[in-house]
């Protein structure tokens, strides 16, 4: 019975974490400088965007920073029917350590 108890809490808190890591990706969704993902190389950035829109074309990439001085990568892209979509990455883990 203690075993039982014991696992029940374990596939709750299992539960609980998969939400929560669900909620945040949720969050960093690429969309804006607020929801931007963030990533650890250039290379980590056109993975994500394959995996998001496999059939896109790269209209341009290009570096800016928020009001705080915090490097952000914006590369826009043209979808197959013609619209255009852009995502930003947080890219302070890597920008300048060359």
């Amino acid at each position: 019975m203690k075993k039982l108890k014991y696992l029940i809490v374990l596939v709750i808190s299992l539960a609980l974490f998969s939400c929560a890591s669900t909620q945040n990706q949720s969050l960093n969704d690429g969309n804006s400088m607020e929801k931007a993902i963030k990533v650890s190389s250039v290379e980590q950035e056109y993975k994500i965007v394959r995996e998001k829109c496999a059939d896109c074309k790269l209209k341009s990439q290009r570096l800016t920073f928020n009001d705080k001085e915090q490097p952000f990568d914006v590369l826009t892209f043209i979808k197959p029917n013609g619209e255009e979509v852009k995502y930003y990455f947080d890219i302070s883990k890597f920008y300048g350590r060359f």
